[in-house]
Order: structure tokens, then C-alpha cells, then sequence
């Protein structure tokens, strides 16, 4: 069934008390572009933006670029009242093709402005006419994650392309305060920022349902678990976190890693019953309440999602020290955790024994407080919301 169809079926008094509530104001039509709507971060903050988009407002498209994967999140997406636009359902289009086909698709659905999510559909907006707005949500700041996936001599032309792209959009929008620091400093350019925001509801204790999951998910009594989640590879830094819970001996503290990529099946290897490496789960948020502690060695991040997440549950953070990771911390009140040099094992080491002396109720507390206070996706969207409507 056509997407358009199903999303008119789907919700027909929805649209037509947001039609009635429309008669007499300016609506605007809002087209998201993005390569895929696979569950990765980029689209997981899009989900967001729309999640609490007042619809009597806006008219939502979203464009997609290339077949979905697995991980597709095209069903949650196909629950709001919007339309989806494939342009490559099946098999992948060349250059040419694909950009002739999102010209045709923009034409016709005719938005106010195109909001583009991912580096792909950042270059082909900017090659539309000027006659739609061009909006586009800086997930990272451009440097060695791009260096890492693409080798060095191809990820630095896409680092530039980045960012001369990136000068040719109406408005670029940093994903964190950081983001907007590193463009300044770098490159004298002065970017907004609207920080990340995560949906999942801020935990309310219940011992009775954390101690069902930690049974269930395979976690062990008297065991203190830190959790790391993401994508297993270099720029990440998972072999380090191996490394530094094998120096840990006999002391009561595991390890949970969730995720895949090019080194998990080599770490994976490595798995007893204080380090789990279940792979790629849906179910992160039960992972989370689960856990003790939340862990990143990561070499670089925008404002990672299941940051934020983790902090839904209040758990104390050990963080690599990197930009988006000190601001976070920057917005507590009292000491949540710590950050270490994660090119230091020794440093990594020091701070885990200081992190598990923390007072795990207290902490709670703060880091739920500093959650609702800055990272809500309900915050997150009404300032894009207010942006879209400035424009």
C-alpha cells in the first residue's frame, strides 16, 4: 500500500480535526531528508523532532535516499501523520538518478524547507533550488569518525565537502553546545545549537522490576555493571574497556557491551560471566535500568543518544574526555561521575575505582534533574519547532 495512503487511513480524524484546527493559519510544510530511516543516531533525534511536532502547525514528509536495513525504524515513523517518500525502496540509485529523483519528489511535495539529516542528503539539497529553505542538524563536528570510515585521504575530502556544504545551507544547527564551540574555534563560524533530546520516560525506582531484568538479561547478584553502548569500532575504543575490566581481577564489577561493528566478533571472544557482549538489542532501555553504571571511551560524538538515555535511569557516567562529554557534565550541580583520558589505561582504571565510591542514590537524583532540565526530546523539538516557523 502506498505510504501516503496508509498514513490518510491510518489517521483520518486526526487530519481532519488538524484540518479544521488549520483553517485560517499558516502552515508549514516541513520535508526531513535522510539516507535511510535505519536506528542509528541521526534518525533516532529526527523520530524525536516529529514525536512532539504540533501537527495543526506543520505539514511532515520525510525522503528517503536508499533501501532500508534491517534495523528500520520506518514503522514507528509510519504512526505519525506524515507521508514517506522512497526514493530507492529496493535497489540503490547512481548519483545522477537519485538526485533527479529527489527533484522530482521535492516538486511535487513543494515544502517550505527541506531539513537534511545525514552528509548525503546535506550535498544533494544543497543543488535544489533556492526556493526551499535549507535546514541541516550537525550530528558531529567533521574530523576523525569521517577519517576512520573512509580511510584518511578519502574521509578528509569528505570532511571538506562537510564543510563547504554546510556553508551553502540557510541554517545549520549544531546537535550540541560543543558543536557550535569546535565550529568557532576551528573555523571563526558562528552555528546554533539546539541539543539532543531523548523520549524515553525518566525512570521511577522499582527494585522488584530491576532485579526481573537483571535475572533475565543474564546479570549477576552482588555485580556492579557498567554499560557501553555503540558501534564496535575503532574510534569507539571497546578493546580498551575489555582491557581495563580483565586488569579488574576478582572485584564484583562487570562489563555490558551492546552493539555491533568490525571488532565485536573479535571481542566477543572474549566474554565470561562479568563481561556480556549480547550484540545488537532493541531493548536498550531494559539494559539501562539493569545497569550500574554508564561508560564511553568514545574518541568523538556529537551528543550521543544513549547518553542522554542513561540518564533517564540516573546512572553515574565514567566518560572519555571529549567536548560533548564535558558539557554534559558542565550541567550538573554535584559530582555524577568522572571523565578519564582514554588514551590512558592507568587514568581509566583510577577513575572506575572512583566512580564506584560514588553514592549511587544521590547521584540519581542529579542526573534525572539534569535530564529534564536540558535534554528532554519535548524540549529538543519545540526549539526546532520555534526555528522552522523563524525562518
Amino acid at each position: 500500500m502506498d505510504m501516503e495512503i496508509t498514513a490518510n487511513f491510518v489517521f483520518p480524524f486526526f487530519r481532519f480535526r488538524g484540518n479544521m484546527e488549520k483553517v485560517g493559519k499558516r502552515v508549514t510544510k516541513v520535508c526531513f531528508l535522510v539516507s535511510s530511516l535505519c536506528n542509528e543516531g541521526p534518525v533516532n533525534v529526527m523520530y524525536n523532532i516529529i514525536r512532539y511536532m504540533d501537527f495543526s502547525r506543520f505539514e511532515v514528509s520525510i525522503i528517503t535516499l536508499i533501501p532500508e536495513k534491517k534495523t528500520s525504524r520506518i514503522d514507528d515513523f509510519r504512526r505519525f501523520p506524515l507521508t514517506i517518500h522512497q526514493l530507492a525502496p529496493k535497489d540503490p540509485l547512481s548519483p545522477l538518478a537519485l538526485f533527479k529523483a529527489l527533484k522530482r519528489e521535492v516538486k511535487a511535495v513543494d515544502p517550505d524547507m527541506l531539513h537534511a539529516h545525514c552528509p548525503r542528503s546535506l550535498y544533494l539539497m544543497c543543488f535544489l533550488p533556492r526556493k526551499y529553505k535549507r535546514v541541516y542538524t550537525i550530528h558531529i563536528y567533521p574530523g576523525l569518525q569521517q577519517q576512520i570510515l573512509y580511510g584518511k585521504w578519502k574521509g578528509t575530502i569528505v570532511n571538506q565537502l562537510n564543510h563547504f556544504f554546510t556553508r551553502r545551507v540557510d541554517l545549520p544547527i549544531g546537535c550540541a553546545e560543543s558543536v557550535g564551540t569546535l565550529y568557532k574555534e576551528r573555523k571563526g563560524w558562528d552555528i546554533p545549537c539546539i541539543p539532543n533530546g531523548s523520549s524515553l520516560p525518566v525512570w521511577e525506582p522499582d527494585e522488584s522490576h530491576r532485579k526481573e531484568l537483571r535475572e533475565r538479561l543474564g546479570l549477576k547478584e552482588g555485580i556492579r555493571y557498567f554499560i557501553f553502548i555503540g558501534r564496535f569500532s575503532k574510534e569507539k575504543n571497546p578493546e580498551l574497556l575489555v582491557q581495563a575490566f580483565k586488569r579488574m581481577g576478582g572485584k564484583p564489577v562487570g562489563l555490558v557491551m551492546l552493539g555491533d561493528g568490525p571488532l565485536w566478533e573479535k571481542l566477543k571472544r572474549e566474554e565470561n560471566d562479568r563481561l556480556l557482549l549480547p550484540g545488537f538489542r532493541t531493548n536498550v532501555y531494559d539494559y539501562l535500568i539493569a545497569a550500574d553504571y554508564y561508560i564511553s571511551a568514545s574518541d568523538v560524538e556529537g551528543l550521543a543518544n544513549t547518553l542522554l538515555e542513561s540518564m533517564t535511569v540516573g546512572l553515574p557516567m565514567l566518560l572519555s574526555d571529549i567536548p560533548s562529554h564535558r558539557e554534559v557534565f558542565a550541567k550538573t550541580r554535584r559530582t555524577v561521575g568522572y571523565i578519564f583520558t582514554n588514551t590512558d589505561l592507568e587514568d581509566l582504571m583510577d577513575k572506575l575505582e572512583k566512580v564506584l565510591r560514588l553514592d549511587r542514590k544521590e547521584v540519581e537524583r542529579e542526573v534525572q534533574e539534569t535530564f529534564k532540565r536540558y535534554y528532554t526530546a519535548e524540549k529538543m523539538s519545540q526549539a526546532y519547532q520555534k526555528t522552522y516557523e523563524s525562518l
